[in-house]
This record gives structure tokens, sequence and C-alpha cells, in this order.
């Protein structure tokens, strides 16, 4: 069974935290999903990096010159008729290539919605435990 969490959407794309249950405890039962909000694709990470995304995405928001990659995603900056824009990609070594295409003026809330996901997540990873409202009379 897995829990959706909907953090929000720019114009282009919503963020969602999903728990997977079955998987080991931590970040690895935890991913954040950023899809188009029409729904013809999604990228997936793993639940640790949605912090580290949303600062490569501030870094990528103060002009991101040249394309980035990492282990998990590449991030490369397009102008198309003008207007600059960032693609999301899977990486070469992702069994299938996922893109998402992101104007620039939508990365700053992007990253927002990504800080809220790496919260939600530093939030509820470690588990909630019962509290009981009073402790049980002592015989």
């Amino acid at each position: 069974m897995e829990e959706r969490y909907r953090i929000g959407a720019t114009e282009s794309v919503a963020v969602a935290v999903i728990r997977h249950e079955g998987r080991p405890e931590g970040y690895p039962q935890w991913t954040t999903a950023i899809g188009l909000v029409g729904g013809e694709a999604t990228v997936s990470v793993p639940g640790h990096y949605a912090a580290v995304l949303a600062g490569r995405l501030r870094v990528a928001a103060g002009g991101l010159r040249r394309p980035s990659r990492d282990e998990y995603l590449d991030l490369t900056p397009v102008v198309r008729d003008g207007e600059s824009a960032l693609v999301l990609s899977s990486t070469a070594r992702s069994p299938v290539r996922v893109s998402v295409e992101l104007p620039a003026d939508e990365l700053e809330p992007l990253v927002v919605l990504l800080d809220a996901a790496a919260e939600l997540i530093e939030t509820l990873r470690p588990g909630i435990g019962i509290v009981p409202d009073r402790l049980p009379d002592l015989l």
C-alpha cells in the first residue's frame, strides 16, 4: 500500500510525497514525485533527494549556463522561442529516460514545494509514536 501526500503545484508540475509500505524504514520508504500537471510524465526521486534537488534548483534559478548531473538527475538549460527553461531528466543509467521541462519562472516556486516535501519526509520518516493522554494508574 502507498500513502500519497500532495504538496502543491506550479503551472507546469505537481509535487507529491509517496510512502511505500514494505520497503525498509527511513529514507528508502519515501520518494518525491515531480510530475507534469497533465500527467504525461513523472520524475520520481528518493526521499532524501528532495532537499538536494531544491538546492540544485536554487543554483539553477540564479542562471544555470551548462548542463549538470548527479546520480539521479540531469539538469539541462534550454532556450525555446526566446524563453528560458530547465529540463530535469532521469540519468542515462535509468532503464527509461524521462524528462520534465520547467519554465525558468517556475524554478523558485518548485524550490518551495521541494523544501516542503523534504520537511514532510523529515517529519514522518521516524514514524509516529503513540503518546497516551495519561499514564495508567499504579496499583
